[in-house]
C-alpha cells in the first residue's frame, strides 16, 4: 500500500498559468486589429462623404449659375475650396447660399487641382501676365494688391459650361483610394473612385 503522506496535494502557486495569459494575448490582439480596422474604415468613408458633398455642390453651383444667369467659379487654396462670383467687376466670394460656403478638407487629405493636365501652381495666371501694362502702372502697391485678388480657377458659366478640371481627394495614409470630381466643358461634373 501506498503511504498517503507522500500523495499530499500541490499547493498551487500564486499567478496565472501559460494558458490563461496567451488566451488573454489572444484577444488583445483581435480587438486591437478591430480597433485599427475600424478607424481606417471610418477614414475611408468620412473621405468619400467628402467627396460626395464636394461633387454635389459644385454640381449645385452650375445649376445655380444657370438658373440665375451668374458667372461662378471655385479657388482652391491651402486645402479650401472657396466659391466666387463676378459682380460685373471682380470676382468676389459667393455668400448668397450656406450652401456654397467654403469647403475645408481635413490635414488628413491630399487634395489637387488639375486643369487641362496643368497644375495651377504652374499656370497660374497672376503670374504669367504683365499686370503693370494690364493696370497702365508700374506701382508695386497696385501690383500686390491685384495679387490678392481672388481668381477661380474653375468657371461655372451661366451657359452650363464647365472649364476643364479634375480635383483630387486622397488620404495621406493610404494613396491607394482616390477620389476624382472631373469637369469636362459641359455640367454636370463626374465622380469616379480609383481602384472601383
Amino acid at each position: 500500500m501506498m503511504n498517503k503522506s507522500h500523495l499530499t496535494p500541490m499547493k498551487r502557486q500564486p499567478g496565472f498559468s501559460l494558458i490563461e495569459i496567451l488566451v488573454v494575448l489572444t484577444i488583445i490582439a483581435f480587438a486591437t486589429k478591430l480597433v485599427t480596422y475600424n478607424l481606417d474604415g471610418n477614414m475611408e468613408e468620412a473621405l468619400e462623404k467628402k467627396a460626395l458633398r464636394t461633387h454635389g455642390v459644385i454640381n449645385l453651383a452650375s445649376e445655380f449659375a444657370v438658373l440665375n444667369q451668374v458667372e461662378l467659379g471655385f479657388h482652391l487654396d491651402k486645402k479650401t475650396l472657396e466659391f466666387l462670383v463676378f459682380d460685373g467687376d471682380k470676382w468676389v466670394t459667393f455668400e448668397g447660399e450656406d450652401l456654397y460656403k467654403p469647403i475645408k478638407f481635413e490635414d488628413d487629405y491630399k487634395v489637387n487641382l488639375t486643369i487641362e493636365g496643368l497644375d495651377w501652381a504652374q499656370d497660374n495666371m497672376l503670374e504669367q501676365s504683365n499686370w503693370r501694362e494690364l493696370m497702365g502702372t508700374g506701382d508695386e502697391a497696385s501690383l500686390l494688391e491685384l495679387k490678392k485678388l481672388k481668381v477661380p480657377q474653375v468657371l461655372l458659366l451661366s451657359s452650363g459650361e464647365v472649364s476643364a478640371f479634375q480635383l483630387s481627394l486622397t488620404l495621406d495614409e493610404d494613396p491607394e483610394s482616390d477620389y476624382f470630381i472631373e469637369g469636362e466643358f459641359i455640367a454636370p461634373v463626374n465622380l469616379r473612385r480609383e481602384p472601383e
